[in-house]
């Protein structure tokens, strides 16, 4: 892609440009989405530690008051 391209067809010259431009962007949140994923998972498995520990916590609490 050069100048004489776009002077000979400037909207295939802009196509060729957008093309580019949409397989970047398309990395580039894909790339964040993965991040995002790898993110929630490590914190969903933070809250099922938690969630067994307050459960054994309301069992003995259950048990204490019988």
């Amino acid at each position: 892609m050069d100048f004489k391209q776009l002077g000979k067809n400037p909207v295939q010259y802009l196509l060729g440009i957008s093309i580019c431009v949409i397989g970047y962007l398309y990395v580039d949140v894909k790339q964040s989405l993965e991040g995002q994923i790898t993110d929630l998972q490590e914190e969903v498995q933070q809250l099922k530690l938690d969630n067994k520990e307050l459960q054994r916590q309301y069992i003995e609490l259950a048990k204490s008051i019988k």
